[in-house]
């Protein structure tokens, strides 16, 4: 056979017909839905790490309104009212030696009584709402152990003097013997030993209070700042996810996530807004209102012993004993005020420039609220015309008239100590109380704008993850339809 001049056929490749642009925009869209549940999770996993610094900062502000407001503060105001209590009750037991009083029932040892009940109930207090362990348990360990070694020594004097009284009839004109001796180891126990331990109780509550004012509100900031980045990027994917579904549905806005963006930023603004608040308030709590009250009340406390040591002054005969408490005396003067002011009417022009000297001269450098200036002027007039009335008896007694000295210094007349003393304690408790309210209402405010970031907390959660799961899911049901 021969062969065919007929070329062989060939079969020819099939060429594949060119994709639609439908079919090319279908398949764009083919891995959609994955994208879309990636991004649904990263928004909710990113949404719950937001909540989660949120909740970080809420316990910041809450933990430095906490300290301030309601753990240490009070604990503190505790602590110098006990203080002021005690040396009250020392001053009346005192003024029982020095005036001889008989009666069992007179003003002095009924003024005793009281304030050392007032003051063991302070102290039964404090120890039963103790905050920082040992730093506080400590020193009220010792303020009540010692306080019963000084009362014991207050019973063996009462009892030296009624015996002195009974067979040394020639001793009447002063206090003198066993009974003095024992005073005078009560009066140093109580300066030496308790006042110390109660003022040991102040010191460990305030440095929780500075701690509190100081590195609680940076670590507040710091948290916010965090609170703040985190929630500036969720903000930037859950556009960035708009944009995703503008390009991909031609849709201009997803309604549910739109929403959640909303609430979440409208929610996001408040929460700034509050947490300034609350530093604002405590500023305000801490630097103008506390730094008053706390300076008013170690000045009302040093107050009640100078006066005590006015007292005892006059009860010993020993001059080195003598001397050495007008030193105490003056010591506490020049801690509640070391300006060389002799009346208020002469304060400078700008009460600043009294910073650093003293309680007073603090107070007075920090004047704040309505009213506070004038009850400040008249607290400090009030002590110094105390202070004046002090130089006149121990004038007296250095002049040897020791019962016009005992006079003066016990007389609640016009011009006389105790009545000085008295207006002094009117003008500084009004200054306190002034104070006090404001504090108390700084912290309330506090408090109340602290609530609002945990609600806020709430929507910011919850507003990101709704509209986004919502929003979402509508697009995705459209693939599975």
């Amino acid at each position: 056979m021969t062969k065919s001049n007929i070329a062989p056929l060939h079969t020819a490749s099939p060429v594949p017909p060119r994709p639609s642009h439908a079919a090319s925009g279908v398949g764009q869209l083919a891995g959609v839905p994955r994208q879309l549940w990636l991004r649904q999770a990263f928004i909710v996993g990113l949404t719950l790490l937001v909540a989660l610094a949120g909740l970080k900062t809420f316990w910041a502000y809450g933990n430095v309104v906490q300290t301030i407001g309601r753990d240490s503060v009070p604990s503190i105001v505790a602590a110098e009212k006990i203080r002021t209590q005690l040396a009250d009750a020392h001053t009346a037991i005192v003024n029982v030696f020095l005036t001889r009083e008989q009666d069992d029932a007179g003003p002095s040892r009924e003024a005793y009584r009281k304030s050392m009940a007032s003051a063991d109930e302070s102290l039964v207090a404090a120890a039963q709402n103790i905050t920082y362990g040992d730093e506080e348990r400590l020193p009220i360990l010792t303020a009540l152990s010692k306080l019963a070694q000084y009362q014991r020594l207050i019973g063996m004097a009462d009892e030296a003097r009624a015996h002195e009284s009974q067979h040394e009839a020639q001793n009447e004109g002063a206090a003198d013997g066993r009974d003095v001796a024992l005073l005078a180891r009560a009066d140093a126990l109580m300066r030496e030993q308790i006042l110390p331990a109660v003022v040991a109780l102040d010191r460990a509550n305030f440095a929780h209070v500075d701690a509190a004012f100081t590195e609680g509100r940076h670590s507040a900031r710091q948290w916010l700042t965090g609170f703040v980045a985190f929630a500036i990027v969720l903000g930037i994917v859950m556009l960035e996810t708009q944009l995703k579904l503008f390009a991909s549905f031609r849709r201009i806005l997803n309604l549910p996530m739109a929403a959640g963006m909303a609430l979440f930023g409208v929610a996001l603004m408040v929460f700034g807004t509050q947490a300034a608040a609350i530093l604002s308030e405590i500023r305000l709590a801490k630097e103008d209102a506390f730094d008053s009250v706390h300076a008013l009340s170690k000045a009302k406390a040093v107050a009640y012993s100078a006066n005590a040591q006015e007292s005892v002054y006059l009860l010993l005969h020993d001059k080195s004993a003598k001397a050495r408490q007008t030193d105490l005396f003056n010591e506490a003067t020049s801690q509640i005020f070391s300006g060389k002011i002799e009346d208020a009417k002469h304060l400078p022009g700008d009460w600043k420039t009294l910073k650093g000297q003293g309680l007073l001269g603090d107070e007075l450098a920090n004047i704040t609220f309505d009213g506070e200036d004038k009850a400040a002027s008249d607290t400090l007039g009030g002590w110094l015309q105390y202070v004046q009335i002090d130089r006149q008896i121990r004038a007296l007694e250095e002049s040897g008239k020791h019962d016009a000295a005992v006079a003066l210094c016990v007389g609640t007349q016009p011009m006389q100590s105790d009545w000085a003393f008295s207006n002094f304690m009117k003008s500084l408790d009004a200054t306190l109380e002034i104070n006090q309210r404001q504090f108390d209402a700084a912290i309330e405010r506090a408090f109340g704008d602290a609530s609002w970031l945990w609600m806020l907390l709430i929507v910011i959660l919850l507003a990101p993850i709704v509209g986004t799961v919502i929003g979402l899911q509508m697009r995705l049901a459209e693939f599975r339809d």
